[in-house]
């Protein structure tokens, strides 16, 4: 009986220890952290932190760095700052036009960002593979870093206007992005005279309607909220919400996969039932997603020259060489 209290009290404690592990690595984040720092910070002996560290890596679960000839960084797979064999990370933002990228990423790492400008960073910094983030952010990152190519569209139109009872000379945005673009759009075929504040998030946006005298958001937020609305594309036709780079490290390891990637997104179509994996990752309703999904266009011909013609007001030199239709 001692024996197997023994055992029990061993396996326990082992579980603790890698659970602690996985929590430490989580707050890390991109940041990750050296191997001697887990034994210090959880007062764990080096040999139980080798063990659970060398599990874990065998299970892809966490990627090990050698930063010096005794040293090593730890991070979660997901937060791994470089491409990792066999496996996928894709970045999207908190917003309902994901149905396809979803189901082609079904053995992938998923995560979800609040606003485009850091998903798009995290494509470009490695700690994402690919990501689904407004046409105008990864064609700017896409130039000037020169590390990521552009090769689907993931959806049109999907966002528009919700009007508040203020009378302020200010309508609410997110920063360098389809809504901005969007916004200003619509703020010269309407002939209104209007100053643009930015926020971080859409949460923080909706926050602060009664001081804006509108929003320009996205689905499944512009279904959720109630007031007056008008769609971006009644006024200023179809657009491109958001599209599909990938970060040129990621091709060189997994190419393979990547294509399959593609394929399982070309033969993808858009059903209810998918807006109840897309509610267990960005927290909405099932129903209002679903709801939200109308005021998209998902199949959608793959020709770059829609890509061109949406950036045909904007002076970007190098366009094409990041375009891979």
């Amino acid at each position: 009986m001692d024996k197997i209290i023994s055992i029990y009290v061993h396996i326990q404690n082992y579980v603790d220890a890698e659970s602690k592990i996985l929590k430490l690595l989580e707050d890390r984040a991109e940041d990750g952290i050296l191997q001697s720092e887990i034994t210090s910070v959880l007062n764990l002996s080096k040999s139980r932190v080798s063990e659970i560290i060398s599990k874990l890596e065998e299970e892809k679960i966490v990627i090990r760095k050698k930063v010096s000839s005794k040293s090593y960084r730890v991070w979660l797979s997901e937060y791994s700052p470089e491409p990792i064999e066999g496996l996928t990370r894709i970045g999207i933002l908190k917003a309902s036009e994901y149905p396809k990228v979803i189901k082609a990423g079904k053995n992938a790492f998923i995560r979800v960002f609040n606003n485009s400008i850091e998903l798009t960073k995290a494509l470009i910094s490695g700690y994402v593979d690919i990501a689904a983030s407004p046409l105008i952010t990864q064609v700017f990152f896409g130039v000037l870093m020169k590390n990521i190519l552009i090769f689907r569209i993931v959806a049109m139109n999907g966002s528009g206007i919700v009007f508040s009872n203020s009378k302020s000379e200010y309508f609410g945005s997110s920063e360098f992005s389809t809504m901005e673009r969007n916004l200003r759009r619509y703020l010269k075929a309407k002939g209104l005279k209007a100053k643009i504040r930015y926020f971080k998030s859409a949460d923080d946006m909706i926050k602060n309607l009664n001081e804006l005298r509108g929003l320009a958001i996205w689905e499944p937020y512009l279904t959720s909220l109630i007031g007056e609305k008008e769609l971006f594309n009644e006024v200023i036709g179809d657009f491109v919400c958001c599209t599909l780079a990938v970060n040129k490290n990621f091709l060189e390891v997994n190419r393979d996969e990547f294509d399959e990637f593609l394929d399982r997104f070309d033969s993808a179509r858009v059903h209810k039932s998918d807006a109840e994996k897309l509610s267990e990752l960005i927290g909405f309703d099932k129903n209002t997603i679903f709801k939200s999904f109308s005021s998209y266009d998902f199949d959608i011909v793959q020709d770059e020259g829609i890509v061109l013609k949406e950036l045909e007001s904007i002076r970007f030199g190098g366009v094409d060489e990041i375009l891979k239709f």
